[in-house]
């Protein structure tokens, strides 16, 4: 699968599945797949869903572009990751940047990180924090100073 990477023993992410991508996560145990992508990228949601489900997986989509990241798209994830058989959970977008950025901000909640720790251990986990230039930077910041324990 395209970039994949475990995150955590619950939490993958990767870019885009092929068919036989989401065969194969379905025979490794996995029991979601999280589609980051918006409407318009080059996937096909409604195909994929079917895949999915047929496979015998969950699936949920939240899509995430740098003007739809709400606190409202963190908190869907943080359902979606966290509910009655969802994990192990497969999180893609197009190459597993998005899936890297809102799977760093569930850990930063799940364990009270400070925005500093949590692109500390961004940088620890492959480098799935934002970058100073990443249009989802400034989200990533803002939302942990209101929500992380450690921010107030």
């Amino acid at each position: 699968m395209l970039n994949e990477r475990k995150i955590t023993n619950e939490i993958s992410i990767s870019g885009q599945p092929t068919a036989e991508d989401i065969a194969d996560v379905a025979q490794r145990g996995f029991r979601m797949v999280v589609n980051l992508r918006a409407e318009g990228e080059q996937s096909d949601p409604d195909e994929e869903k079917r895949l999915v489900e047929e496979a015998g997986l969950n699936y949920t989509e939240i899509p995430v572009t740098p003007a739809s990241l709400d606190d409202l798209a963190v908190q869907r994830f943080q359902g979606a990751v966290t509910g009655y058989d969802s994990t192990p959970a497969i999180v893609h977008c197009g190459s597993g940047g998005r899936a890297g950025i809102m799977v760093l901000l569930h850990l930063a909640l799940t364990h009270g990180w400070s925005i500093q720790q949590a692109l500390e251990e961004g940088e620890k986990m492959g480098n799935i924090a934002p970058g100073p230039d990443s249009p989802y930077r400034q989200f990533f910041e803002s939302f942990l100073k209101r929500h992380s324990p450690a921010e107030r």
